[in-house]
């Protein structure tokens, strides 16, 4: 294998030095608008909170490392909302980290050190920064795996500490997100190329797949002690049930790349794919090969996806580690590495902007964008309002898994119990399963519903009766309301 382009003996010594300070400035940045946002923790992010209360091997809707990362921050600073997301800009930070070593190891110092600061800027990153969310470690660990990996393919010596990292790395992305999956399969793609193969197929190898499933089996354990709802929330999601093959979802799900990756990266991105003996295969270090594999396999099973049924743009996250490096790489290797540096002014303008956008919820108003926070505005407000309806009753029944989630954040604590009802008598979210409603210990309860009206429990209640509106003031024109209702006498399934 080849060694490290020997350009990067040109670049001053300092370069990496001030890659780690700009990425600890930009990161200082983020966490001081955390802590000076008024933005409330959205009902996703509450949620994840609520999680971390109870330490577990996994949770309704996703493994358990979310949960983990908020339980530590927490522990260490609080429950206030900037400590609930602190780990996100630190996650982020890492894998900026992680880029900048593996561009060094297959690179240079030069794309190592505009591969991690473009990775600070991207657009999706610049979100993924602000919000706790399960993209965020995943994102980590898949950078972390993909150095490990690197260090492999570009040493002659086999390395057991090496292919013990990545299977830890492996085992660790799995605990974040179920998409980690693509990594071993953009591993067994690689065994396709013989250099690939040479350097992979050794024995050591069992070893990684020994470490990673061996941290992934709690989960497993898990899932098997509850029914796989985790692995079963994750297939539902894919919506194979409805009427498949739908062109217009996939177009969407490809426009929303150029959105969250940045312009000029997925065009660019585009190009070198369309061209792939002249860009990703002709290159003697096999490195550009390497990378467009594991941008490419998450890319392409989301792709599919998205053509059959439905999927987000940050589906395919996966992909953006490898995506960028590569596309960095080749254009300096290309002698255009003006574009990378273009895309992270772009970038960088609209970090500032994001920044002044959170800070200050009235600029958004005026420029009609309330709508893009109303997710996390007016919660700690409104549920402070709903509970002064509480008062003597056995529990605030809720049929809203959003509603619930912040409730149970923002009154925490509440001296009344806050519990979820299945409208559908179907267990949909973590608090049907885990927080249910009781009619033997909540004979009399307060009903939150999203609805105008209460016909999805007239079967199930004897007495109901309408108590009150509350409404909540989200910017421009954007209003949430819930009703409230007193319900008693339950004569529904497990009455008696």
């Amino acid at each position: 294998m080849q060694s490290p382009d020997s350009s990067s003996a040109h670049l001053p010594t300092p370069v990496w030095r001030t890659f780690w300070a700009i990425g600890a400035a930009i990161t200082l940045a983020r966490i001081l608008v955390l802590i000076f946002s008024p933005t409330n923790l959205g009902p996703d992010e509450a949620q994840y909170w609520y999680w971390s209360r109870d330490l577990a091997f996994g949770y309704f809707s996703k493994p358990p490392l979310i949960a983990w990362a908020i339980a530590t921050t927490t522990g260490l600073f609080g429950n206030s909302e900037w400590a609930v997301r602190l780990s996100a800009p630190l996650f982020h930070f890492g894998t900026a980290g992680f880029l900048y070593l593996t561009a060094t190891a297959l690179f240079d110092r030069r794309v190592a050190f505009w591969t991690g600061l473009g990775w600070l800027t991207l657009p999706g990153v610049i979100l993924s920064s602000f919000l706790i969310a399960t993209d965020a470690p995943l994102l980590f660990f898949w950078s972390a795996a993909l150095y490990c990996l690197a260090r492999i393919i570009k040493r002659d010596k086999t390395s057991i500490a090496d292919f013990s990292a990545l299977g830890a790395m492996i085992g660790f992305g799995l605990l974040s997100k179920y998409a980690m999956i693509y990594f071993p399969a953009a591993m067994a793609a690689m065994l396709f190329y013989k250099p690939f193969r040479q350097q992979l197929l050794r024995p050591q190898l069992a070893l990684t797949a020994l470490i990673a499933l061996a941290l992934f089996a709690p989960n497993i354990i898990w899932n098997s002690q509850h029914d796989f709802q985790t692995i079963s929330h994750t297939a539902a999601n894919a919506k194979w049930g409805a009427s498949l093959f739908k062109p217009l979802s996939l177009l969407s799900f490809i426009a929303g790349q150029f959105v969250v990756l940045g312009i000029i990266p997925f065009a660019a991105l585009i190009y070198f794919a369309a061209q792939p003996k002249k860009y990703l295969t002709a290159h003697k270090d096999h490195a550009p090969l390497m990378l467009s594999i594991f941008a490419a396999t998450p890319l392409l099973i989301v792709a599919v996806q998205a053509f059959l049924s439905r999927a987000h743009a940050n589906w395919a996250a996966a992909a953006y580690p490898a995506a960028l490096l590569l596309v960095t790489a080749l254009l300096f290797r290309e002698g255009r590495g003006l574009f990378a540096k273009a895309s992270i002014a772009v970038h960088g303008v609209m970090l500032l902007a994001f920044f002044a956008g959170v800070l200050s919820f009235g600029l958004l108003d005026q420029i009609k964008l309330s709508g893009a926070t109303k997710n996390l505005r007016g919660w700690k407000e409104q549920t402070a309002a709903i509970m002064t309806y509480a008062d003597g009753y056995d529990a605030v029944l809720v049929d809203d898994r959003y509603l619930i989630s912040v409730m149970l954040y923002y009154q925490r604590d509440a001296h009344v119990p806050i519990v979820a009802i299945d409208p559908n008598r179907s267990i949909d979210n973590h608090f049907e399963a885990f927080r249910p409603f009781d009619p033997k210990l909540h004979k009399r309860v307060l009903f939150v519903t999203t609805r105008e009206d209460s016909t999805h429990v007239d079967h199930r209640f004897h007495t109901i009766k309408f108590i009150a509106t509350v409404e909540q003031q989200l910017g421009g024109k954007h209003m949430r309301r819930y009703g409230l209702y007193e319900l008693e006498d339950y004569f529904g399934r497990g009455a008696n």
